[in-house]
């Protein structure tokens, strides 16, 4: 039996894995079925694979449980939403620059004191922030509050939700055969 086939409660389904997205401001939280990917904060990171969520140092989660920052939830929740189905978090959700807008909405929704930073790294600056869903497989936001304190949520795919694969080199003479 594959990861793909195994079906039950907190188990994945069809590659995809139960997460559930607390605030630890708030206490409010949801829940996100997520693909295979890392998540990096400020300080925190995790990894989300095969139906399991680890610590930065490789100890399982119990709960399959992120407990983040109201700003990380709105930025979490926002990426799901590229595709307009807040349920799922995949590749379907890469929708570039886009992304910055829904982030501050998700932002003013949870009532963050943060906003989306403003893109100095390029000319012109990207219209919604600096923040991006890029065809790569990352997802990134960089925040700010009023008292220019800083933020970060980054989101990598691993695997097949990355982009795809190259075809494997071949001789030219062996393309015909």
């Amino acid at each position: 039996m594959t990861i793909n086939e195994v079906n039950g409660a907190g188990q994945p389904q069809n590659g995809y894995t139960k997460v559930k997205v607390t605030d630890k401001d708030s206490g409010k939280s949801f829940v996100i079925d997520f693909r295979n990917a890392k998540v990096k904060g400020n300080q925190a990171e995790w990894t989300i694979k095969d139906g399991k969520v680890f610590d930065k140092n490789g100890n399982t989660i119990e709960n399959n449980e992120l407990e983040v920052t109201r700003y990380q939830a709105a930025l979490i929740k926002a990426a799901a939403e590229g595709d307009e189905n807040g349920k799922k978090l995949d590749s379907k959700d890469l929708i570039g620059s886009m992304y910055g807008k829904k982030a501050e909405e998700e932002l003013q929704k949870a009532n963050s004191e943060y906003h989306i930073a403003k893109d100095n790294m390029n000319v012109p600056a990207a219209q919604f922030g600096d923040a991006d869903a890029m065809e790569h497989g990352t997802i990134y936001a960089n925040v700010v509050n009023a008292k220019g304190e800083k933020g970060h949520l980054e989101i990598q795919f691993l695997n097949e939700e990355q982009a795809p694969a190259k075809q494997e080199e071949k001789a030219w003479y062996e393309f015909w055969k």
